[in-house]
């Protein structure tokens, strides 16, 4: 059970760590710190995000195949996905297809920081269903 604690810890921190790149006070500032990590590099980008790597390292070890783990993963996915596609998009000058809010909108602190508290509970949620 120790090991379980440890690994949403080290997802907690890993997600700690993505969240401190990408935020912003508007949503601007958001899309932009995302179109900077990829201008270094589409390789950079996606080492950028080593909660993902984690999380398919861990459900390897343990066989996760359960819908608490799956559901991280797809979200995982679909997030890394949606950034891809923005970059796409404000390399096109056609960012405005693809987003559904204004880019002025203003994000408070905590919302860049949910992710550090969904996935480790999703993960905790994922190897309780183990036993």
């Amino acid at each position: 059970m120790e090991e379980v604690y440890l690994y949403v810890a080290i997802l907690f921190l890993l997600e700690l760590y993505e969240s401190s790149w990408q935020r912003g006070d508007t949503f601007k500032d958001i899309v932009s710190n995302i179109y900077k990590r990829y201008k270094r590099g589409i390789f950079y980008f996606l080492l950028s995000h080593p909660s993902f790597y984690f999380l398919l390292f861990v459900g390897l070890k343990y066989n996760l195949a359960n819908f608490w783990f799956l559901s991280i993963v797809f979200l995982k996915f679909l997030d890394i996905s949606y950034k891809l596609t923005l970059v796409k998009k404000i390399e096109e000058n056609s960012l405005g297809e693809v987003l559904p809010v204004p880019l002025d909108i203003k994000v408070e602190k905590w919302m860049s920081y949910i992710n550090a508290l969904l996935y480790p509970f999703l993960l905790y949620m994922a190897f309780s269903n183990l036993t």
